[in-house]
């Protein structure tokens, strides 16, 4: 299928952030910050991952996985290079991704799911990554997040150079991976006081698995930043970007599958001619998603006491989700006969499997025990499908607003996050014209199946004070959540169906630092964490699910710990302990009885609290400069998670699907002159793959390195070329076959497969 893109919102991503006031003439910046990366003096569980670790990153690689090699988390791609959103999957201390907050910049990602969330990789290109601080189990107070139960992961983008730069990179690779990216940095405009950047890139790769049309992902990608200091006290920051991204998708596999076959993922790239072998064609089965993001900070110091900050966002969003129903719907009437044409928008039907000769539905004959078999039905009729696409659409926007005071020896803190959340989801069906030949479809669709408006809005309101006593660094906060939610049904004039509030109690904060030495730091600190409940829980009220009863979801966080910083050495252990009360779980209605996929589902189902989990384990890190040439890294996990309660085929004290109990990374880093290389091992232990715990996932071992060479061929201002860089990365280096991920749309006994061995070649050059 073509892939069209809207040139509009990516006109809006680059033009936006360079309509920025010139600044003051006397005004100077600072572009480059230094951080630890164990975070030095928070009373928080904070990692941030070293900056060479980010070198066993290829270039078509996501953000998000560079936090793999971190204390506690687990992330586990189904497509190469995190290529497919639909099968991605990251844990942290049993949490999923819609259960921790992210932030770009500090801009709130929004939901992670896949009906109309995303993740920052469609925010963020690798190499305009600058740095990643995790916080796990205890959230920031300030994170601007409303599903940050397990931590917060804040991804921070690269600033501008301060001289003129122009990078140009190409990367080729397995399973046909191409690359281009192409990076413009200013340096300094406006008499040294303002600085941007704006970068491209075009991606394109195959599925891994099978030849031929076995599927592929293309991305476009754009990047801008703007910094600069309007006058001496008031500084902005303007980011802004596109993301287009057309993506086939993988499918879940169970264990006996994996263990006859563990390269495929039974999905077909050959066309039958036989719907029902054809709806696990892998070309339908696709995600396509259009991002943009656009924010504007201004921070305000009007003496050394006191700063300001303002920071207002907006994010756009469109995409679509593909499959291939192997039937068409007709109207019915209540016993499901057929009683005409296709059914009117909203409204019930009944599965046709087979036309006759003129095109005319035919219901399955009474006795026919399968409707696929040609035998139950006249001679020359032919089958049906149908294409059924999901539709996303949403609007976010809102802003950050917070202030920074020292009063005597206090620092305080307060702040507000206001968002609106408009989200449209709806879900068409259309007629494949010839099933015989191939999957093109006809338009307009033949039926609506639903279509909805759900709007959220979120205000989040906290106040920390820090106090600076001897060798003890308090702190002491609160916050609240005030969350409001209502659902449309678009089909029948706007009619609302659902209106909720979701709000917390006080949430308290605290926690203390003592500084031992210079270098060495004892922390501990409690966070109460709290999710409302989500919009995806309204929809289900549009067909009379009662809802009334399902509550937010809430976490109790206890983190404490020891921590290390040095120039040559960086080390933390750390112990915790959450209780998750309240986790939100659906319960999906039993298939349709002819597919293993109900394509009908629409927003039937239900949701209930199931309890929650209890987790408790230690974390610990270190990073260490053995020589000026030599780099080593090491992470280890240790996690109890357990389930809490007796619901829902859930029994207290079972270990939580998904969750690996040992984790294990070990790295090292050469790097000489223009030279260097890497290599590093990370081991996963067995998982439990279900909640009754009855099979389990195999432990591994995943190698991945790189090697490369710099070559500086002057000073800037004397030749046009100023480096070329050549650099080769291999993930799965010695091509382990092993399970990523659970289904993520919640069916037990299903995995996703990991990528096998992939090479990439990259060529850079700067002028």
């Amino acid at each position: 299928m073509p892939v069209t893109i809207d040139p509009r919102p990516l006109c809006l991503a680059v033009t936006a952030v360079f309509c920025v006031f010139p600044a003051s003439a006397n005004a100077a910046i600072n572009v480059g910050t230094v951080s630890s990366v164990v975070g030095e003096g928070r009373v928080l569980t904070t990692n941030a991952l070293p900056p060479r670790m980010l070198k066993f990153q290829a270039p078509l690689s996501s953000v998000v996985d560079a936090v793999n090699v971190l204390p506690g988390v687990n992330v586990t791609p189904g497509g190469v290079f995190d290529s497919d959103v639909w099968s991605f999957g990251i844990t942290l201390r049993g949490f999923t991704q819609r259960q921790l907050g992210f932030t770009i910049d500090g801009l709130p990602n929004g939901a992670t799911n896949y009906s109309g969330g995303t993740l920052p990789n469609r925010y963020l290109d690798p190499e305009n990554l600058k740095r990643i601080t995790v916080s796990q189990g205890t959230a920031d107070i300030s994170s601007p997040s409303d599903q940050a139960l397990g931590g917060t992961l804040n991804y921070e983008s690269s600033n501008p150079a301060m001289r003129r730069d122009l990078r140009i990179d190409y990367s080729t690779g397995s399973w046909s991976a191409q690359r281009e990216f192409v990076r413009y940095d200013t340096g300094a405009m406006f008499n040294d006081s303002t600085y941007a950047y704006v970068s491209f890139s075009n991606t394109f790769n195959k599925r891994w698995i099978g030849s031929g049309t076995n599927g592929h992902t293309r991305r476009v990608h754009v990047d801008s930043k703007v910094i600069s200091a309007l006058s001496d006290t008031l500084a902005i920051t303007a980011i802004a970007s596109y993301d287009h991204a057309y993506e086939n998708n993988y499918n879940s596999v169970t264990l006996a599958q994996f263990h006859q076959d563990p390269s495929w993922d039974h999905l077909t790239w050959n066309w039958t001619g036989k719907p029902y072998v054809d709806q696990n064609f892998v070309e339908p089965w696709n995600t396509v998603r259009t991002n943009v993001l656009f924010g504007v900070k201004l921070e305000y110091t009007p003496n050394r006491n006191s700063r300001y900050t303002f920071y207002p966002y907006y994010h756009y969003q469109k995409g679509s989700g593909g499959w291939l129903p192997p039937y068409q719907l007709y109207a019915a009437n209540g016993s499901g006969g057929l009683t005409g044409g296709y059914p009117a928008p909203g409204a019930g039907f009944s599965k046709v499997f087979w036309h006759d000769a003129n095109g005319n539905p035919l219901p399955p004959p009474p006795g026919c025990a399968d409707p696929y078999d040609a035998g139950c039905y006249p001679s020359g009729a032919v089958p049906a499908s149908s294409f059924r696409q999901s539709l996303y659409k949403n609007n976010r926007f809102g802003f950050i607003a917070k202030g920074h005071w020292n009063i005597s020896f206090n620092h305080i803190m307060a702040g507000i996050w206001f968002q609106n959340q408009d989200r449209r989801n709806g879900r068409v069906w259309y007629s494949v014209v010839d099933p015989l030949t191939y999957w093109n479809y006809s338009r307009p669709p033949y039926y609506q199946q639903f279509s909805q408006r759900l709007q959220t809005d979120t205000r989040k309101l906290y106040a920390q004070d820090r106090i600076h006593l001897w060798r003890f660094d308090l702190s002491a906060g609160v916050s609240k959540y005030l969350v409001s939610l209502h659902g449309d049904d678009l089909i029948r004039n706007g009619a609302q169906f659902a209106s909720i509030n979701s709000n917390s109690g006080l949430l308290p904060s605290v926690g203390a630092v003592f500084h031992i030495n210079p270098n060495l730091q004892a922390y501990a600190s409690y966070t109460k964490n709290f999710a409302p409940v989500p919009d995806t829980v309204l929809q289900t009220a549009a067909v009379g699910t009662d809802i009334s009863h399902v509550r937010p979801e809430s976490a109790n966080n206890i983190d404490f710990g020891l921590r290390y910083n040095s120039r040559r050495f960086q080390a933390s252990i750390a112990g915790y302990h959450t209780r998750f009360a309240n986790q939100i779980t659906f319960v999906r209605p039993a298939s349709d009885g002819v597919t293993q996929i109900n394509y009908t589902i629409g927003t039937a189902g239900t949701y209930v609290n199931v309890g929650g989990m209890t987790s408790k384990g230690v974390e610990a890190l270190a990073n260490w400069s053995v020589l000026p040439t030599l780099d080593l890294y090491a992470s280890a996990t240790l996690d109890d998670s357990t389930y809490l309660g007796n619901i829902n085929g859930i029994k207290a004290g079972n270990k939580v699907a998904g969750q690996p109990g040992r984790m294990l990374v070990l790295a090292a880093n050469y790097h000489s002159g223009g030279y260097r290389m890497g290599i590093s091992a990370k081991y996963v232990g067995d998982r439990y793959g279900t909640i009754d715990n009855s099979e389990k996932m195999p432990p591994y071992t995943a190698f991945n390195g790189y090697i490369g060479y710099r070559l500086d061929l002057g000073r800037a201002g004397t030749r046009p070329l100023k480096t070329v860089d050549l650099s080769l990365n291999v993930t799965n280096l010695f091509n382990r076959h092993y399970l990523g991920t659970l289904n993520s749309a919640g069916t037990p006994g299903y995995y996703w497969i990991s990528p096998p061995r992939t090479v990439i070649f990259t060529a850079s050059a700067r002028f």
